[in-house]
């Protein structure tokens, strides 16, 4: 591409991966970006959602941590973060305490909408079209035309960024064989005034996950004066009904999945007369997240996990950054973005692989692995999988440090290591991310 040549560059989504996305392109030279959202408003739907290592590590390189270090009271290191606890008899397992490190996230879970204004306040005014619902796409010769439900259509586009969630247009257009399907199990989720349960004895003054067997439940005093209430249960779907997005249910519906839990959860559960229930949907890995030499996906449009790590945000983050970095390389080695769409492609498939290896290992009820710990009561067993994970040890998820990686991989293009073409810098051969 001649370096005169502006890249017209479509996202296609404003959540958390498309407002990374957002943010990184507009750091590379030569890029003009348009952006589509399909809500009528930019608002964040559910409740609370997990800040790990790595997530606040790409809060910081995006240059917003800031704006939601301003909530935040770090104090001496003796405030509690978040607590598991055992469901049925509230017996504590594990403890975690507010980190005073800046370089570290103070909670492990903030609301959303913190998150989301955070990320907004880098995103020039005016530069995200909302009520703009992706409806079809048309390849051409020239570039990607988009085709919206308005009837009206933006394009052509050299790159288009699919970073439209998990019920993506972007990929079911790119990927019309890929289907998503129920996971067989439902949160249900609440935010109610803090007072409505303040006369409720024993309630953590931090995030608490309360375990089971079978289930957990997730409590957390919010700001403003807010109560979080979060819910996992295992529920069929015989009719095939089930939706992901938060339908309203009465507080009947809710309850009767938890009535093995200790007096103060249920106490907790029967406050609510109305939730929100959200059936939780999964799809199998794509071997590719790209499409021809114009279309690439991000975050759960491009990998639907099903929330199992409670890291989608941060996932979405690495995408969008090894994208930008990938498109910027090849902008200035003036290489084409048929290309960078291989390397990021190419980069972010191992990481993928073994995000879905243990996610098969989730698959095993807990029946299962309980049958290889028979010696064990129910008790023990929560305690057992609190500590060490259905799966094992995941923390290298959460410390994976996708800007280290991706520079490795310079370095050792540059340097012609391990039979890297040089000429094709910033490297052609994906390098293996191990767990």
């Amino acid at each position: 591409m001649s370096v005169d040549k502006k890249l017209k560059v479509a996202i296609v989504g404003a959540g958390p991966g498309g407002l990374a996305a957002i943010i990184h392109f507009l750091r590379v030279p030569n890029v003009v970006l348009s952006v589509f959202e399909a809500a009528r408003e930019l608002r964040e739907i559910g409740a609370g959602i997990g800040i790990n290592q790595n997530t606040w590590r790409h809060l910081q390189l995006m240059g917003v941590a800031e704006k939601i270090e301003q909530f935040t009271n770090r104090g001496d290191g003796t405030k509690i973060d978040v607590e598991n606890r055992n469901g049925t008899n509230g017996k504590l397992i594990s403890r975690k305490y507010q980190s005073t490190d800046p370089n570290t996230p103070a909670r492990s879970r903030i609301e959303r909408y913190k998150l989301q204004n955070a990320l907004l306040s880098a995103v020039p005014v005016g530069l995200i079209q909302l009520n703009r619902r992706l409806a079809d796409i048309q390849e051409r010769e020239e570039g990607v035309v988009l085709i919206f439900k308005d009837g009206r259509s933006e394009g052509p586009f050299d790159l288009v960024i699919g970073a439209d969630g998990i019920r993506s247009v972007t990929r079911s257009y790119a990927f019309p064989d890929h289907k998503l399907s129920y996971t067989g199990k439902t949160a249900y989720r609440i935010i109610i005034p803090g007072e409505e349960v303040a006369h409720i004895p024993n309630i953590p003054q931090g995030s608490c996950f309360w375990h089971t067997k079978e289930t957990h439940i997730y409590t957390n005093p919010l700001d403003n004066g807010l109560f979080e209430i979060a819910t996992r249960a295992v529920i069929p779907d015989e009719n095939g009904t089930k939706v992901s997005w938060g339908t309203e249910v009465p507080r009947e519906e809710v309850i009767g999945h938890y009535t093995g839990y200790c007096e103060t959860i249920r106490q907790i559960l029967d406050v609510p007369k109305k939730w929100l229930e959200f059936a939780i949907f999964g799809g199998p890995r794509l071997e590719s997240v790209i499409h021809g030499d114009r279309i690439a996906l991000l975050g759960d449009a491009s990998h639907p996990l099903s929330g199992a790590f409670g890291a989608g945000a941060c996932f979405a983050f690495e995408d969008a950054y090894v994208l930008s970095k990938a498109v910027d390389q090849a902008l200035k080695n003036g290489t084409s973005i048929a290309n960078a769409l291989k390397e990021y492609d190419e980069f972010r498939a191992p990481h993928y692989k073994a995000l879905y290896q243990v996610l098969d290992g989730y698959a095993r009820t807990a029946e299962e692995v309980k049958s290889l710990n028979a010696e064990l009561s129910d008790d023990e067993f929560v305690e057992e999988i609190v500590q060490k994970g259905l799966a094992g040890n995941t923390q290298w998820i959460y410390e994976y440090d996708v800007t280290k990686v991706w520079q490795e991989k310079l370095d050792s293009a540059l340097k012609g290591k391990d039979g890297l073409d040089t000429s094709l810098a910033p490297g052609v051969a994906a390098i293996a991310i191990t767990a």
